[in-house]
């Protein structure tokens, strides 16, 4: 997620309260004008925008128009409560008075962590492997990561594991999801699942969502940083 603001102190706030309460929401940058954060969103492809209404002399909105046909969910975040009717007519999906309280904040994260996976989920192409003779689909959604097994490729899902003839370089071309990131050459991760990463020197450390940690190694190390900010 993007967080706009023109105010450091409620961008840092706003943060605080997210890693705090929000396990669900990552942030991935922050812009404090417009200019910035239709840059951000260009680059970075978040899917959800905390917005502030007022940004300086301008207004919120103007970013909106820059984004007509937008693949993020937009939430509002303003101290004027009279701005309400417009975020809705602006395609807004939440709208948060500030100060933020606490439970608002958590109650939103619930309806955007329900959003994204009825989105995710809603003709989402079905990858199919054969595992043990038996043919069987998989929502490249629920892929958390790959690891290459010399020419096969370990599918760990969040349910199940897949071990499968197919080679991994494979298996990207047909998946061609942005969600993949390769991080070493023996590993791919789903992006989704990317809880934190450690450098180690000239290589590093990733921790997944499900508590595993798996090495970057140099090659892919800046692929990483870029992501990450």
């Amino acid at each position: 997620m993007l967080i706009v603001d023109d105010e450091g102190p409620d961008r840092e706030l706003l943060k605080s309260l997210i890693a705090s309460y929000c396990p669900h929401l990552r942030v991935i940058g922050e812009a404090a004008s417009v200019a910035v954060a239709q840059n951000l969103i260009s680059h970075l492809q978040p899917n959800v925008v905390f917005l502030d209404i007022q940004l300086h002399s301008q207004l919120g909105f103007e970013l909106l128009e820059h984004f007509p046909s937008r693949n993020f969910l937009v939430v509002m975040t303003t101290g004027y409560d009279q701005y309400g009717i417009k975020a809705v007519k602006a395609g807004a999906f939440d709208y948060l008075l500030k100060p933020i309280d606490v439970d608002e904040l958590i109650e939103a994260e619930r309806k955007i962590r329900i959003e994204l996976s009825q989105q995710q989920t809603e003709g989402e192409d079905l990858f199919n492997v054969f595992d043990q003779g038996e043919q069987v689909f998989i929502k490249p959604s629920e892929i958390i990561y790959l690891k290459a097994q010399g020419s096969y490729t370990l599918i760990v899902l969040i349910q199940r594991e897949i071990l499968t003839a197919r080679n991994m370089n494979e298996i990207m071309r047909e998946l061609n999801s942005s969600r993949l990131l390769r991080i070493h050459r023996s590993y791919v991760i789903n992006r989704d699942f990317l809880k934190s990463y450690q450098p180690q020197g000239n290589e590093g450390m990733i921790t997944l969502s499900n508590g595993l940690q798996l090495p970057v190694s140099r090659t892919y190390k800046k692929l990483l940083k870029s992501v990450l900010l």
